[in-house]
């Protein structure tokens, strides 16, 4: 009887040791199985690499804006929000002679051409200051009726020191149009928060729908955290990025009359009911006078942004003797003088194109 016992303990060892076996031939097996896939995946996207992605980084600058590009998986639907008449720059497109321009970035793009003219840090990030009123505009133009009258209210107190302001006061009544002429030629905080209010309800919703717009345009470098651009922890954009922005502007008919214009003046009732009168001038000096173009350049529209953090900005599309529309844009120079003297060297490089 023991040895019966113990025969059978032995067998069962020996039927224990066989499965161990089997389930290690099973696990080996396995391993290599998934070794093979991963190994069939790696080869397959190091193809899709130098097929797809090499068209890619031939279009465009890759640096954090791929993801925006790749959501559509066919490479010509990938690149559809880039039209034909984008340029796309890179950073092999860093112009040499960049030194000669003090401001920390800069761009010129001459329309329907696919490479920039003049690049200098045009990824860096920096602050928009009121340059960002270029999308304030671009988005109520989106969504109102320019006849609409508004009423303002408590949103037009700013309290930030050296904010620029239209002059509202609360209880005045604008239409949506002349208020959008007081956000463009005084770059007016005030203007701008009614702006928000009266057409999204508030400016966090505003902003919403800014920042959605500049991701729909590949503007991806770009966040925006306020409507009226005065410094704010998480309020950034790029020289190419306001390039996109103020190109994607230009598609509306209606946006030129409020950036392009040099005075406007206005008229409406106060809270009392008594008419107001005044002009506003636009802060851009090629446009009030206090700054010369080169010879043969039309300043089609434009915004200026002036912040201690941001220094002197101007973003701007101007129009050639021969009808050629050019996109200029400088970021932090040291002053206004600086600022219009190094945008006149850029821009004589368009007026002695061939």
């Amino acid at each position: 009887m023991n040895s019966e016992i113990i025969t059978g303990i032995e067998y069962r060892s020996a039927d224990r040791r066989k499965s161990r076996r089997k389930r290690r031939r099973s696990h080996s097996g396995g391993f290599f199985r998934w070794l093979l896939l991963f190994a069939v995946v790696l080869s397959a996207a190091g193809l899709w690499y130098r097929g797809f992605g090499d068209l890619l980084r031939d279009r465009y600058d890759l640096r954090g804006r791929t993801e925006c590009l790749l959501r559509e998986t066919a490479p010509s639907s990938a690149l559809s929000p880039f039209a034909s008449s984008l340029a796309v720059v890179s950073e092999e497109d860093e112009s040499s002679e960049g030194e000669t321009i003090g401001a920390n970035s800069g761009l010129l793009i001459e329309e329907g051409q696919e490479h920039p003219i003049f690049s200098k840090h045009a990824f860096q990030k920096m602050n928009p200051a009121s340059t960002t009123k270029i999308m304030t505009c671009l988005v109520a133009l989106e969504h109102v009726d320019l006849s609409e009258v508004w009423t303002a209210g408590p949103e037009v107190r700013v309290s930030e020191p050296n904010a620029s302001m239209a002059g509202i006061k609360e209880g005045d009544r604008l239409t949506a149009e002349q208020v959008l002429y007081g956000l463009m030629l005084e770059s007016g905080a005030d203007a701008a928060n009614m702006v928000a209010l009266h057409v999204a309800g508030g400016e966090e919703r505003f902003v919403a729908l800014m920042n959605e717009k500049a991701k729909q345009i590949g503007a991806v470098h770009t966040h925006y955290t306020n409507t009226h651009g005065l410094t704010a922890e998480g309020h950034y954009t790029d020289a190419y990025d306001l390039y996109l922005i103020l190109h994607e502007a230009m598609k509306n008919r209606q946006f030129p009359a409020f950036a392009g214009t040099a005075r406007y003046r206005v008229e409406y009732l106060n809270q009392s009911g008594e008419k107001q009168s005044r002009e506003w001038e636009s802060t851009n000096y090629y446009l009030n006078g206090k700054a010369q173009l080169p010879p043969g350049l039309q300043v089609l529209a434009g915004k200026t942004g002036t912040t201690m953090a941001a220094g002197a900005c101007l973003a701007q599309a101007s129009r050639t003797e021969d009808g050629s529309v050019v996109y200029s844009i400088l970021l932090k120079a040291a002053n206004h003088d600086s600022l219009y003297r190094e945008m006149n060297v850029l821009l004589e490089k368009v007026a002695h194109l061939d």
